[in-house]
């Protein structure tokens, strides 16, 4: 098994649940279904796309109403530019811990420019393989998932 620090140790055992009807599952710590797959192609994340948020920027925990705030703006901002993206929740195992998120489909260096502008400590990819844990405001080796 891959070895990472403590303060990265959720996040290979997050849970995301893609915004659509149906709505697409998919546990970052088992490889990603075909199922999963078509469902996400039918909602048009067909190639490589980042889950990025607007929550807790620094990683420092915010209340709800400005969590909410931070993440209706984020939102504006990319349907005022075009970009393509399905909302999705970024959660623990148990759903005890939620984040609003969203699926950005296209370019690795928007999505790392965004996340940095919205400071936030990483983003999750999908190469249209697999997912992977990139640094944006703090710097780390990649982390491909799930853990091995």
């Amino acid at each position: 098994m891959t070895q990472i620090d403590e303060k990265w140790s959720s996040y290979p055992e997050t849970v995301l649940y893609f915004a659509g009807d149906p709505e697409v599952m998919v546990d970052l710590r088992v490889a990603v279904s075909p199922r999963a797959r078509r469902g996400l192609a039918d909602m048009g994340l067909d190639g490589e796309f980042a889950i990025l948020t607007a929550f807790n920027p620094h990683a420092e925990v915010l209340g709800a109403a400005e969590n909410n705030r931070r993440m209706k703006e984020l939102e504006a901002e990319l349907a005022g530019s075009g970009d393509r993206f399905v909302r999705v929740d970024a959660c623990s195992p148990d759903r005890s811990h939620c984040e609003s998120s969203i699926a950005l489909a296209g370019d690795f260096g928007h999505a790392i420019e965004i996340a940095r502008n919205w400071e936030q400590v990483a983003i999750f990819w999908f190469d249209g393989s697999c997912f992977w844990i990139y640094g944006a405001i703090e710097s780390i080796e990649p982390i491909r998932l799930p853990l091995l």
